[in-house]
């Protein structure tokens, strides 16, 4: 019966052919050694692997005996030896998931060496009930809920799949199937430690839980089927979402149209976060619900802010009605952008100036008769119109300044943090250090791109304007 379902599994599910080529993870226990014995039935090369962990007084024994094993049976056996405590130590990582890590880069680099065509591990059902109540604990979301697949592509690798042929078959069929086989196997004796959550979710919560429902195994184990294939159609939503969204991914930096995206339900602006950060940023690991609502409430305008740092490398920005997604923040650097390092102080008269970073400043005296209504329809945002009468004789080109206000054009005089302002106009935070401020008598009068304050406007009073225009490389001369 263990024979025919395995072989069900890797024939129909999996696609394999007696030319396929498998890696076999055997660590000793019952449940691969069943696993390897049924394989020795099967018409398929595969090649044993063996991690020893070096954790437990018995890990050397543990190794040999899978050697002995896979030896007498013919089959090609590799090992390898890991200091785990000490991978542990310099990752800061916790000892079960170092030996994990460790445990399938070894098998997933034997696969890649021996050109295989998937690499087999024995994870059966209970392992599968552990599973789902171990991230439930954790409060993971649908992915957690729905365990682990029967056939996966995992972190490990992009292209030779994780299989788990004996994953619908329980610990009791394995053992009977052990006993009855008289085949020899390995305990490991941290199975039975109080200090392995897994061990103490097998040897203690599921026996209570048992007490509330006898077959709490089984619904476990049909939820996780069911929430399976509900995944499998939010997948399907995601793909159709990405068209809807205008998601593009240059460089490195991905952007989606922020008004499209929020069209979507939350659920799926929660999924469409969570596949990005998983398809094109390498989130591999299952990615906790309060980062990705963080990013979604931030994308949605529950935040206001104008960028988020996801992690070391990974930031989160607004640009325009845009959503940005980048670890390569300098590529998000726009080259229109006008930039300054440092004080520049110039008196005011016709004339072309540099400010830095391949950006001048032209300015020009005009009458009023001269100017007629072109100052009204400007359109361009980094040409502006004074009164002259209102600015001093000395204009001061400077960074922005934590505490900086600003009076902008409409607001009869009421000032700002220019912070806010900024975070209002949605510039990214790491633009805002270098963009140039133009003042007069220490009073922010232009902010280039934006407005210019609302004193120096052109009123009926107006005798003299003073024409700003910020550019780069060329100039276009006033021609309106």
């Amino acid at each position: 019966m263990l024979l025919k379902k395995v072989r069900s599994i890797l024939e129909k599910e999996c696609g394999f052919t007696e030319n396929s080529k498998l890696i076999v993870g055997v660590s000793g226990g019952p449940d691969s050694i069943c696993l390897f014995d049924l394989l020795t039935q099967l018409p398929y090369e595969f090649i044993v692997c063996h991690l020893n962990h070096k954790l437990r007084p018995s890990s050397d024994e543990e190794m040999a005996f899978v050697e002995r094993l896979s030896l007498s049976s013919k089959i090609k056996f590799i090992g390898k030896t890991e200091n785990v405590e000490a991978y542990a130590k310099i990752n800061g990582v916790g000892i079960e998931e170092s030996a994990r890590i460790l445990r399938y880069q070894f098998l997933f680099e034997a696969a890649q060496n021996e050109k295989a065509d998937a690499v087999l591990v024995a994870h059966q059902a209970d392992d599968q009930v552990e599973t789902i109540l171990l991230n439930l604990i954790r409060g993971a979301g649908f992915d957690g809920l729905s365990g682990m697949s029967v056939r996966a592509i995992s972190e490990f690798h992009a292209v030779i799949p994780l299989v788990r042929p004996l994953l619908f078959s329980w610990r009791d069929e394995i053992m009977d199937y052990i006993f009855s086989h008289r085949l020899e196997y390995k305990l490991d004796e941290s199975n039975f430690s109080v200090k392995n959550k897994r061990a103490s979710i097998r040897n203690h919560l599921i026996p209570e839980l048992n007490k509330y429902n006898p077959k709490i195994k089984n619904t476990l184990m049909r939820t996780s089927r069911i929430i399976a294939d509900d995944i499998e159609f939010l997948n399907e939503s995601v793909e159709i979402a990405y068209g809807k969204i205008g998601f593009e991914n240059r460089n490195g930096v991905v952007s989606i149209e922020l008004n499209e995206f929020q069209n979507l339900s939350k659920s799926l602006q929660r999924l469409m976060i969570k596949d990005i950060l998983e398809r094109h940023f390498n989130y591999q690991k299952i990615i906790s619900f309060s980062n990705i609502e963080y990013i979604r409430k931030f994308f949605s305008g529950g935040i206001r802010k104008s960028n988020l740092k996801i992690n070391e490398k990974t930031f989160a920005l607004i640009s325009g009605s845009k959503g940005l997604i980048t670890s390569q923040l300098e590529k998000v650097w726009n080259q229109n952008w006008p930039k300054i390092e440092k004080e520049l102080n110039l008196q005011i008269a016709e004339g072309t100036f540099p400010i830095g970073g391949g950006w001048q400043l032209r300015i020009d005296e005009i009458t009023i008769n001269e100017l007629q209504e072109h100052y009204a329809i400007n359109k361009d945002p980094f040409r502006a119109y004074f009164d002259n009468g209102t600015l001093a004789e000395l204009l001061t080109i400077r960074p922005w300044v934590r505490g900086d206000r600003f009076e902008p054009l409409g607001m009869s005089g009421k000032s700002m943090k220019v912070a806010d302002y900024w975070i209002n106009r949605k510039l990214m935070a790491h633009a805002r250090t270098s963009w140039p401020l133009f003042l007069c008598r220490q009073k922010i009068i232009w902010i280039p791109g934006f407005q210019q304050a609302h004193n120096t406007r052109i009123t009926s009073e107006t005798q003299n304007v003073l024409k700003m225009n910020l550019f780069r490389d060329s100039y276009e001369s006033f021609n309106d």
